[in-house]
């Protein structure tokens, strides 16, 4: 079964989306920091990291760029729901290295689905 971390310092969006991947078969643990966050990989290895690119501790795009430069095998989704002027955070995650984005706030079937796309199915499928 598929790991997720979800590394988001908003407690309710934390609750929703363990809550939400849960429920279609994922193992889900929590960060609420990026340094956290990389503590987290580097002991858990997950799947896959849904990670806040804005959270608290490290610079914005800091984590994604440490996760790629020690070269960690596990997928980077960034969200965020903060608009910056001047320029598109989430393209700029992207070019640091997340595998995709999601602007907040997203559906459940846009979260399924980006989450899908990078490590498939909670449960594959028996033919």
């Amino acid at each position: 079964m598929a790991l997720i971390l979800v590394a988001d310092d908003d407690e309710k969006v934390c609750r929703w989306l363990r809550t939400v991947l849960e429920l279609e078969g994922y193992r889900v643990i929590e960060a609420a920091d990026g340094r956290q966050a990389l503590h987290t990989i580097q002991r858990q290895s997950p799947d896959l990291v849904i990670l806040d690119v804005h959270l608290p501790v490290q610079d914005r795009l800091e984590t994604i760029l440490r996760v790629h430069s020690r070269h960690m095998p596990v997928k980077v989704l960034a969200i965020s729901g903060q608009a910056v002027q001047g320029y598109d955070i989430l393209k700029i995650a992207a070019i640091f290295g997340a595998h995709g984005t999601l602007e907040k706030p997203f559906s459940v079937d846009r979260l399924l689905l980006g989450v899908r796309a990078l490590i498939g199915p909670a449960h594959p499928r028996v033919a």
